[in-house]
């Protein structure tokens, strides 16, 4: 198998997936749910950005669109996004702790992008531009970086695929998503021919980019937090290169300790959060080491860490993607996440729809 059949591969799984996770709210919006067997029966707001990032060509537009206002229509008062939106529309805004999680207003503004980029649509951005300056606003920021910051003293979930994970100071991931959204927003208003709003939120990601020095290990590796939890983020510092939150240099360095850490960190091509042995050294509810957030390995993060090692080891990085949509046809299913004799959640959509869109990039720049 090549990029071109892997490609070809995980849009026809996807596809069938899109199709499982499908449910209809009582108000008749079609809601993207993150599982086709309704392990997770509602509107995830990170899990449908992922969705319509990786696989934008097999959700419609005007279901796109409806979805995305399905969430922002019930943005609490002080700004905060749900985590999710069940089908009789009631919101959920925390999830472990007193706080909502540390991510979704970043990932209500990368679905407007997404809505963009991928329709040629602005409006909906136009119409929740407010919504979402609200939105970034509600998320606690460090004193001394422009970092997201949760409070040693209180914590509670931060980034959603980690929201077990108990990371308090600086947080990692949530702030390069941060640094994302803020890229996203100056995209948007300049579609918008709102230019002084461009810039300022140009100026907003350059500070963000500019504190992520503080969670530098100078080993290869962002730490994942600054208090609690200051361990190796095989996820975030993959994401930073994805996100070119990083300069080249550091992408490379980035490179070479994720291809040198691959036999600790990937399996069957897909990914640990920490390298092996580490667990997290805080959780905000039990979870067993080697199971689900704790040591397990994610399709999600498979495209990341292959762009990453791609600067330095372009063949392991694509051997690695084609292993991952191997192991999926061999299993007959996408699972959430797995291990030694342990599976969890079948048919889940981000496994295949995150890395989709890196396969497809890297298969464009090999031609």
């Amino acid at each position: 198998m090549d990029l071109d059949e892997a490609l070809k591969r995980i849009f026809e799984e996807a596809g069938k997936l899109i199709r499982k996770c499908l449910l209809k709210a009582s108000d008749g919006t079609t809601l993207f749910r993150p599982d086709g067997g309704g392990n997770y029966n509602a509107l995830w707001t990170r899990d449908f950005c992922y969705m319509l990032e990786g696989l934008p060509n097999l959700i419609p537009h005007d279901d796109a669109v409806k979805a995305y206002l399905y969430i922002l229509n019930r943005q609490r008062r002080d700004g905060a996004i749900p985590d999710r939106v069940d089908p009789d529309g009631k919101p959920y805004y925390n999830v472990l702790g007193s706080s909502p999680p540390t991510d979704n207003p970043q990932f209500a503004v990368k679905i407007a992008w997404k809505i963009w980029r991928a329709y040629g649509d602005v409006h909906p951005f136009i119409l929740t531009a407010d919504r979402l300056e609200k939105a970034l606003s509600s998320l606690p920021l460090s004193k001394e970086a422009d970092l997201i910051w949760i409070s040693p003293g209180s914590p509670h979930s931060s980034y959603g695929f980690t929201d077990c994970v108990a990371k308090t100071g600086e947080e990692l991931f949530s702030s390069l998503l941060l640094y994302e959204a803020h890229v996203k927003m100056a995209e948007l208003y300049g579609a918008a021919g709102r230019i002084e709003e461009a810039r300022m939120h140009e100026a907003k990601a350059v500070r963000v980019k500019s504190s992520l020095g503080k969670l530098w290990s100078g080993e290869g590796y962002f730490f994942a937090a600054s208090v609690d939890c200051r361990q190796p983020d095989v996820w975030g510092s993959a994401y930073s290169v994805w996100v070119e939150a990083v300069d080249s240099r550091r992408a490379l360095e980035i490179s070479k300790w994720l291809s040198n850490s691959f036999e600790k960190t990937v399996k069957w091509g897909q990914v640990r959060h920490l390298p092996e042995p580490f667990v997290w050294e805080k959780t905000l509810t039990e979870i067993k080491p080697g199971t689900y957030q704790n040591g397990a390995y994610w399709g999600t993060a498979a495209g990341w860490v292959a762009h990453a090692i791609s600067l330095t080891n372009r063949q392991l990085a694509e051997r690695m993607l084609i292993d991952l949509i191997e192991f999926c046809e061999a299993e007959g299913k996408a699972w959430e996440c797995v291990n030694l004799d342990y599976r969890k959640c079948p048919d889940y959509v981000a496994t295949l729809a995150c890395p989709s869109a890196i396969i497809e990039k890297l298969r464009n720049d090999r031609m």
